[in-house]
């Protein structure tokens, strides 16, 4: 899927994960195709769009570190969210939303992740909403550092 202005966060992350769990459906890669165009300048940035490297990298990681995003994602035992998304300035006016995920790696890890996901101020994609970024935790499930 791609995004646009009609699609609501609260759908964003469980469509996404559900790609992603069925990556080669219809497609190739069809799954990380899908992150790709939700992805927002930041990973864009990172990966210098060029999509193909972003593809590449997902499937090392997810190949390497059972825990890690993709390797959940791909091979996970199951994930679930955990909370409502929590849309910051309020339901009309916010341009910013969170929410958090639970998944079960394949040698049975806990993570948990929280996605931000933002709303495009500008056209072309002027309300759609893209996914900043995916912060994990620790191995706890914690996000904050403990003193």
């Amino acid at each position: 899927g791609s995004p646009r202005p009609d699609l609501p966060p609260e759908e964003i992350p469980s469509l996404l994960m559900s790609g992603l769990r069925q990556n080669d459906v219809p497609c190739k890669d069809a799954g990380l195709i899908s992150m790709w165009e939700f992805a927002g300048d930041t990973t864009r940035h990172i990966f210098q769009n060029n999509r193909t490297e972003f593809i590449e990298s997902a499937h090392d990681t997810a190949n390497q570190w059972p825990t890690s995003f993709y390797g959940c994602a791909f091979y996970g035992r199951n994930w679930c969210m955990e909370s409502p998304l929590n849309r910051v300035g309020g339901n009309d006016d916010g341009w910013i939303a969170t929410q958090v995920m639970k998944t079960i790696s394949s040698d049975g890890r806990i993570r948990r992740w929280q996605w931000e996901l933002r709303k495009h101020k500008r056209p072309p994609l002027l309300g759609a909403w893209f996914v900043e970024s995916i912060g994990s935790s620790d191995r706890k499930g914690n996000f904050e550092a403990e003193d």
